[in-house]
């Protein structure tokens, strides 16, 4: 981002704490540059640390033994986080993380009264609790759908068996599937994009803001960039992996743990520098007081420029194999017709519902879109020609993630106790 982003902007108080604000903070072009040059030294800082990591450096000092139990600190809590390509279990599963810079943010180019995922948002029109339930189990067979669709390909095969954990909850979220997972990034820049561009559905492309856009009433004057600090982040995932619970009100909120989505088959999470809040129940960034709530006013100048600087969309939207599915993906988002496999899926998933039989029987009575919900064998709201899979195939099969990601793969190893 050039440095005239701030050429034309009144010089206001910094408003950047390191205490979060539950209440809207307005900060000016300034404050946003600023933030910019905070998320460049980030970057340079954990660059720094994961090629360290990489010439097999550490923080002990062979000549004095004093410093042993800091290094080990520094090594765990500081190196092992700041390394891209770190290889860490996670409750949600075996993680090749990014590097975890100092912030989180999420972008959202106007002003929004609650901050939710797409399921949870779209649970809303439903009265009663079983109408919540039955809708979420038929998103849930569209996610299942996905997987199904995903491992048909040999690349998420071989990287399950090489890598690790493929998220494909997270990954459905990130290609248009309504999930539970909210999207976060630590990349102030692509949350800054999200903050000031828009998607153009009839085009089917990313655009900037035009005053037309902005000046349409009080909410979409303004964008709003949500941030959490990371120390913040690791004291709400301590509390949650305790089962401990914040108290507002006199009632139990669960914390909006933000997770690791790290490296994963296809492009886009990583690019996006993916993060994602699995929110089991509704708890909106905007009454969540450990995200301070930045408030600026949109220009067209300051879209452009970011439009620009993220190389129109293409830094967090690369064209890769998946994206010549996107008519299969398509067809699973709006999904009426699921296979068996799919069903047995969003039952796994499901608290509501205990007798399968009983829980088949509601499914299949359901309409949505004007259409009854159908289950049968061998049969999928998509199909795949044998071609189209190996071309996929062709295209990643001498993929790896060392050479296409840039990043190597490591690990510490850890003791068990007997």
């Amino acid at each position: 981002m050039s440095k005239h982003i701030n050429s034309n902007l009144k010089n206001e108080a910094d408003n950047n704490t390191n205490e979060a604000d539950n209440n809207t903070i307005d900060i000016s072009y300034k404050d946003i540059y600023d933030l910019y040059n905070k998320n460049v030294q980030d970057e340079k800082e954990c660059e720094k640390v994961t090629q360290s990591t990489y010439r097999n450096e550490n923080y002990y000092d062979e000549h004095d033994d004093s410093n042993s139990r800091l290094a080990f600190y520094k090594e765990i809590l500081y190196r092992d986080k700041k390394t891209s390509g770190f290889m860490m279990k996670y409750p949600h599963g075996t993680i090749i993380t990014q590097a975890e810079r100092s912030n989180y943010y999420r972008g959202e180019n106007q002003i929004y009264s609650c901050s939710i995922p797409t399921l949870t948002r779209k649970l809303r029109q439903f009265k009663t609790e079983e109408d919540k339930e039955i809708y979420k189990f038929i998103a849930n067979m569209r996610v299942g759908e996905f997987e199904i669709f995903l491992i048909l390909f040999d690349y998420v095969w071989e990287w399950e068996r090489k890598y690790g954990t493929v998220l494909f909850e997270a990954l459905a979220q990130h290609y248009g599937l309504e999930t539970n997972w909210l999207d976060i990034t630590n990349d102030f820049n692509v949350a800054l994009f999200f903050a000031t561009c828009f998607f153009d559905p009839n085009e089917k492309r990313w655009k900037p803001l035009t005053k037309n856009e902005t000046e349409k009433d009080d909410q979409t004057k303004y964008g709003m960039i949500f941030q959490r600090f990371q120390w913040q982040n690791d004291i709400c995932s301590s509390m949650d992996i305790g089962g401990l619970y914040l108290e507002k009100e006199k009632s139990q909120i669960p914390n909006n743990v933000i997770l690791p989505i790290g490296f994963q088959p296809f492009m886009r999470c990583h690019m996006q520098h993916g993060y994602g809040i699995k929110m089991e129940m509704e708890y909106p960034l905007q009454h969540d007081d450990t995200f301070n709530k930045l408030r600026f006013r949109q220009s067209e100048k300051l879209s452009k420029e970011v439009f620009e600087m993220m190389d129109q969309g293409r830094k967090i939207y690369p064209h890769e194999g998946l994206m010549d599915f996107q008519d299969i993906i398509n067809q699973i988002r709006a999904a009426t017709v699921f296979s068996d496999e799919a069903f047995d899926y969003a039952f796994e998933m499901s608290n509501y519902f205990t007798n399968k039989e009983a829980c088949r029987t509601k499914i299949l009575a359901t309409e949505i879109y004007g259409k009854r919900i159908m289950i049968e064998k061998n049969t999928h709201p998509f199909h795949v020609s044998r071609q189209r899979r190996r071309q996929l195939d062709r295209q990643y099969a001498e993929f790896s993630i060392e050479k296409e990601y840039g990043i190597k793969l490591v690990t510490r190893p850890v003791a068990y106790p007997e």
